[in-house]
């Protein structure tokens, strides 16, 4: 999952779990650097970025403080980002998520990792509101959707906006047109 926009893209490594499941969920290191690694691959070949710069999240408030706060980004995301640079991914991280989408950070990297939803998508619909783009990488096919929901409560309202719409084709387009480039090069 890749919330695109103009302003920023980001992307989770969970969907739609509770957030008491989050760190079964990490504790798979494998899974957590295969999505990671599929994810640099996306921004390679979907949004034609020759080398993208990527920003994690951690999970605990402050990145955990250096253990203060937990365990969890030392035992679980550093020995995945320390394989990754090994590996040739630009990640740097864990940021605190409070701070890791300030303006010079959305100027340095091309995607900022979050571990889960609604880390990644309270920042997203702040930063460009009614103008995203949900996409799903790594599939054979190319699915983008409107960042938000159905929105049934501005039925007959007129004030329904209809950019993130518009905005999920002209993105379909861009990635149908990159990845039609990188086959060829």
């Amino acid at each position: 999952m890749i919330f695109y926009s103009k302003s920023v893209m980001i992307s989770t490594l969970t969907t739609h779990i509770p957030l008491n499941k989050i760190n079964k969920f990490i504790k798979h290191k494998k899974l957590i650097y295969q999505k990671i690694y599929s994810l640099n691959e996306s921004l390679k070949i979907d949004f034609n970025i020759k080398k993208p710069k990527i920003a994690i999240a951690g999970i605990n408030p402050h990145a955990g403080e250096d253990g203060m706060i937990g365990h969890e980004e030392i035992n679980l995301l550093n020995p995945v980002i320390k394989k990754l640079k090994i590996n040739s991914v630009h990640i740097d991280g864990p940021f605190s998520a409070s701070t890791m989408f300030n303006n010079l950070n959305r100027k340095k990297y091309n995607c900022f990792i979050c571990i889960y939803h609604d880390q990644a998508l309270i920042p997203f619909k702040i930063i460009c509101p009614f103008g995203g783009v949900n996409f799903t990488s790594s599939l054979g096919i190319i699915r983008t959707s409107p960042d938000h929901g159905t929105a049934y409560d501005l039925i007959n309202t007129n004030k329904a906006n209809n950019q993130s719409l518009i905005n999920s084709f002209i993105i379909a387009e861009k990635i149908y047109t990159n990845r039609l480039k990188n086959e060829f090069n």
